[in-house]
C-alpha cells in the first residue's frame, strides 16, 4: 500500500510537471503565429561556416537540407488565401416589450426615431402590423 502511495505520487509529480512544461513552452502561439516563428527561425538562422576541409559526402548532405528546406517551404500553407476581404455582417437584435414601438427603438439604436422603416424593411416577416408589436417578438436591427 505504502508502495502504490510512493509510485502514484510520483507519477502525478512527473505528469504536473510535464503539464507545467508544456503550458510554459509556447502552447499559447496560434497554430499561424507558430509557422511564422519556424519561418523567421528559419530565415535568420545562420548557414554553418564552409571550409576547405569538408568532404564531399558532407557537401551532398548540406545540399540535401537545402533541398528539403526549400521543399519544405513550397508545402507551407498560404495563409492569404484563408484571408477574408469582405466583413462578416453582423445583426444586431431587439426583443420586443410591452409598449414599444418602432420610433423608440429607432431612437434607441440608430438616435434617431425617423430610422423606423429601416428596422420594419429588415423585419417584414415578423412584424405583420406596425401598430401592434408583440411583447417577446426578436426583430434584427440592421446597421
Amino acid at each position: 500500500m505504502q508502495k502504490d502511495l510512493k509510485i502514484g505520487m510520483i507519477l502525478g509529480l512527473v505528469l504536473v510537471t510535464a503539464a507545467m512544461l508544456w503550458l510554459f513552452t509556447g502552447s499559447s502561439l496560434s497554430p499561424k503565429a507558430k509557422i511564422l516563428n519556424l519561418r523567421n527561425n528559419r530565415e535568420t538562422t545562420p548557414l554553418p561556416e564552409t571550409s576547405s576541409s569538408i568532404n564531399s559526402s558532407d557537401t551532398e548532405s548540406a545540399e540535401n537540407n537545402q533541398l528539403s528546406t526549400t521543399e519544405n517551404q513550397s508545402q507551407e500553407p498560404d495563409w492569404k488565401k484563408y484571408r477574408q476581404d469582405e466583413k462578416i455582417k453582423t445583426h444586431r437584435f431587439h426583443i420586443i416589450r410591452e409598449g414599444d414601438t418602432l420610433s423608440e427603438i429607432s431612437r434607441k439604436y440608430y438616435d434617431s426615431a425617423t430610422k423606423w422603416q429601416k428596422i420594419l424593411d429588415a423585419n417584414r416577416d415578423v412584424i405583420e402590423d406596425v401598430s401592434k408589436l408583440k411583447p417577446g417578438t426578436k426583430i434584427i436591427i440592421p446597421e
